[in-house]
């Protein structure tokens, strides 16, 4: 079982910081603790001679690189960036500040039908859901839409927010391509499917028309995102 580097308390998977840790951590601000960890981290790794922290310092091909004692400075430096960076990303704003990584309206997964719908892993359709969506990222061409559809008892007003919900998750200032969505994901550690699926997690979003359930898979070279929408009124269920 993985530790948390900062109270050394248990974690179920291999992030840096455990949950508590990271709730004390104001968004776009750094820590008193975090910033110590870094530069604990960075004067290890530049007195490591084993590592190459060269490709790790803010001073890298400049005239401090010749001094060793700026060594432990400019790798500390690069890795304070990279926290800030973190958490620009995990204190969001817009749509992924309202996802939700426990799941508000559980009964959809139990209110089940056994009609087929061609394409499905699963023959069994949730009464609740009317439409879903896949896209694609290859880290090139942007996002693109692989496969969409809507159910019947969709309304127009259903297949409007859908529209809206996944242009929002795929703007420039939220999921624009594999590394924002890798660092999202990184940020919710909590959301993770389960123990064996790290490049897969959940979240959970309440509409005004539909509630909405959003699968993002990160692989090494491609990212995926699956948009499940339900609605919220039984009669149409």
């Amino acid at each position: 079982m993985a530790t948390c580097l900062l109270c050394k308390k248990d974690v179920t998977s291999g992030y840096v910081v455990c949950g508590d840790c990271a709730g004390k951590i104001k968004p776009e601000t750094m820590s008193p603790v975090l910033s110590d960890f870094a530069a604990w981290l960075g004067e290890n790794m530049a007195q490591n001679y084993t590592s190459a922290p060269c490709l790790m310092c803010e001073f890298a091909k400049s005239s401090a690189c010749l001094n060793p004692e700026m060594c432990c400075k400019g790798t500390t430096a690069w890795l304070w960036g990279k926290v800030d960076e973190f958490l620009d990303t995990s204190a969001c704003g817009g749509i992924l500040g309202q996802l939700e990584t426990t799941c508000p309206f559980p009964y959809v997964f139990t209110d089940m039908d056994d009609s087929y719908i061609s394409g499905k892993d699963d023959p069994r359709n949730p009464r609740w859901e009317v439409g879903d969506l896949h896209a694609d990222h290859d880290g090139r061409h942007g996002w693109k839409i692989l496969w969409y559809g809507y159910w019947k008892k969709a309304t127009a007003e259903m297949k409007s927010e859908m529209d809206r919900v996944y242009r929002a998750l795929t703007a420039n200032d939220a999921l624009r391509d594999w590394t924002a969505l890798r660092r999202f994901c990184w940020s919710h550690p909590e959301a993770q499917a389960n123990l064996r699926s790290e490049d897969e997690s959940n979240f959970y979003l309440v509409g005004e028309v539909c509630n909405f359930w959003i699968r993002l898979i990160a692989q090494p070279k491609e990212c995926s995102l699956y948009l499940h929408m339900f609605t919220k009124d039984e009669e149409t269920k």
